[in-house]
């Protein structure tokens, strides 16, 4: 599977990589624990999750910060924080309307 990787920077200045892959509708799956965007299409949980939803949406998906491909070192993590990188990503790719597919952490 074929997937863009790109950065984009919060409202309080952590850079977050996130990542796309096929077209269509967009899902949005928020960053849950212990995520890596080049990994997990490797994994035998999310690899084949990831291909089949990219299949006939736009999936977007994102290393929340302190994790994966996105700035390590944070001063704060949390709920409001984890929020503030899903704005990011959204906003970065001018998504007006979009699902959102909340797993795990996300799910909150």
């Amino acid at each position: 599977m074929k997937q863009d990787i790109r950065f984009c920077t919060t409202a309080d200045g952590v850079r977050i990589a996130y990542a796309t892959s096929g077209e269509g509708t967009p899902i949005v799956r928020p960053g849950h624990w212990l995520t890596h965007l080049e990994y997990e299409l490797n994994s035998p949980i999310w690899g084949q999750r990831c291909e089949g939803l990219s299949g006939q949406h736009q999936l977007v998906r994102y290393d929340p910060r302190g994790t994966g491909l996105s700035q390590r070192n944070v001063e704060q993590v949390g709920p409001e924080f984890w929020m503030k990188d899903l704005e990011a990503v959204v906003e970065n790719l001018e998504l007006e309307r979009f699902v959102l597919l909340g797993i795990s952490q996300g799910g909150a």
